[in-house]
């Protein structure tokens, strides 16, 4: 039986499926997020709680960043896009 909590692998992903959290229904942020914006880091976990297991940490974070923050848009859409760039 595959393990709920990996991502199988995909073209967008040639280095074999991630780890996520998806299977337990909780987010988890690193240390460094809650100690340097500790009310978006909670408010990006509320968001993912009521969201449901579709929602991923980097996800939420960045939408409630931009929810205290809209000038920071740029920022947050780079941020969001880097997973998807191809390695120059």
């Amino acid at each position: 039986m595959p393990d709920p909590r990996t991502d199988p692998p995909s073209e967008d992903a040639p280095d074999g499926p991630r780890r996520t959290t998806a299977g337990t229904g909780r987010v988890r942020f690193p240390l460094v997020r809650w100690l340097l914006a500790p009310r978006t880091t909670w408010q990006a976990g509320r968001l993912a709680a009521g969201f449901g297991a579709g929602m991923d940490a980097k996800t939420a974070w960045a939408i409630a960043r931009l929810a205290r923050h809209p000038e920071e848009h740029g920022c947050a859409m780079a941020h969001l896009d880097d997973e998807r760039r191809a390695p120059e």
